[in-house]
């Protein structure tokens, strides 16, 4: 994964939640290919669905969530 986001073309379509092997939490639109290292986690799911997955597992390893910043 490059680390560029990806433009805002997520609004309506269903997503995956992708996470590396740090822990960081990426929302991926469900109909492209994943990157290399990055298993989906939760989904495929609706845009807001898998928003609330990443703030859910945020707010359970905050130290990961620190180091994504």
């Amino acid at each position: 994964m490059t680390g560029r986001p990806l433009p805002d073309g997520t609004a309506g379509r269903d997503c995956v939640v992708l996470v590396n092997t740090l822990g960081r939490h990426s929302l991926w639109p469900v109909d492209l290919d994943t990157p290399a290292g990055w298993p989906v986690a939760y989904g495929p799911a609706s845009r807001a669905r898998c928003l609330d997955f990443i703030d859910r597992a945020s707010s359970r390893h905050p130290a990961a969530a620190a180091t994504a910043a």
